[in-house]
This record gives C-alpha cells, sequence and structure tokens, in this order.
C-alpha cells in the first residue's frame, strides 16, 4: 500500500479509525491534545501526539498493540476502531491484539492450505515478505492495519470485516 502525495493510503481501516477517533473527539468536547493524552498510560508510554494526530489524518501504519492501547482508554473494543459501521459478531468485540494475531495466523494458513500453496507463493499472492508472512503464520510480531488490510484485499474479502466473520463464510471462491 503505497502513500498518495497527501502521505495518506488507500486503507479503509485507516479511515475507519480516524473517522471513530474524530468523532469520538467532538462527543467528548476534547482538543486533539486531550485525546492524544487519553492513551498515555504513564509518564512517557502510550500515544505521542504527533502519532495520534498522523493517525487522525490517515498518515500513520498504526498496528494492534497501539490499537489496542486506544480501544482500552476509549473504553471500546479493537473491532469497533477496525469496522467503521460494519455488523460484527457480538464476540468480536471481546477480541485482543492477541485473538485477532491468532484468528488472522489461523485465516492464511486455512487459505494456504485451501489453496494448495507453498509457503512463498502465499506470501506473494498477499504481496509481503516472506519475514512478514513468517510472522502473521506463527502469530507474531505487531501487525499493523496495512497488513491486515492487505490480506483482505488480497483474499478478495472486506479487509474491515474478515477478521470478525465466523470461519465458515470466509471460505469464498478463489
Amino acid at each position: 500500500m503505497q502513500p498518495n502525495e497527501a502521505g495518506e493510503v488507500n486503507n479503509p481501516l485507516r479511515d475507519n479509525i480516524a473517522a471513530f477517533l474524530e468523532t469520538e473527539r467532538r462527543k467528548r468536547k476534547h482538543r486533539h491534545q486531550d485525546m492524544a493524552e487519553l492513551f498515555k498510560t504513564s509518564p512517557g508510554q502510550g500515544l505521542a501526539y504527533r502519532t495520534y494526530i498522523r493517525t487522525t489524518k490517515k498518515r500513520n501504519n498504526v498496528t494492534l498493540r497501539t490499537l489496542e492501547n486506544m480501544a482500552q482508554a476509549l473504553q471500546v473494543s479493537i473491532a469497533t476502531l477496525l469496522v467503521g459501521g460494519a455488523e460484527v459478531e457480538p464476540s468480536a468485540h471481546k477480541l485482543t491484539e492477541k485473538s485477532i494475531r491468532t484468528r488472522l495466523a489461523a485465516i492464511i494458513n486455512s487459505e494456504r492450505e485451501r489453496r494448495n500453496l507453498l509457503r512463498y507463493q502465499m506470501a506473494e499472492l498477499l504481496g509481503i515478505s516472506e519475514i512478514t508472512f513468517t510472522k502473521l503464520e506463527r502469530a507474531t510480531g505487531n501487525v499493523s492495519v496495512d497488513t491486515i488490510a492487505a490480506v483482505g484485499e488480497a483474499l478478495g474479502r472486506d479487509p474491515a470485516t474478515f477478521l470478525f466473520q465466523e470461519s465458515d463464510s470466509q471460505h469464498q471462491p478463489a
């Protein structure tokens, strides 16, 4: 996913996160600085003001760990930040960063097996490096929203909701 001249990337997940943060900011009648302060867990830790602003302007490839931090501070789920207004199963709102990584690993491993692809072939299909693919299939590392969107798009699924759908509804024709 390449940025345009304004530094924005065409990623529905970035769009959903930015829209949610702006809606929350207005609802709470906060300034941007106040919103960024919400995400600080202790001095020197948490989301920096610059990171918050870049996220609201869709210029930041935010990770699941950062999203989990934001979700906790706003008392919402990670799914709420990712899906925009889409309907998802209530269980999706209980998923943590770790369980989302595990779910993503299960999806890509299942797809790789279903398509009878070697690991490097699946990485090529997803448009990611083999190193990134290995991290994804093992549910390790800190997954970014750009990677999640790229996987969803490569598999022909809605990047905002495919992680939160039941597994039997995920098998679509290749």
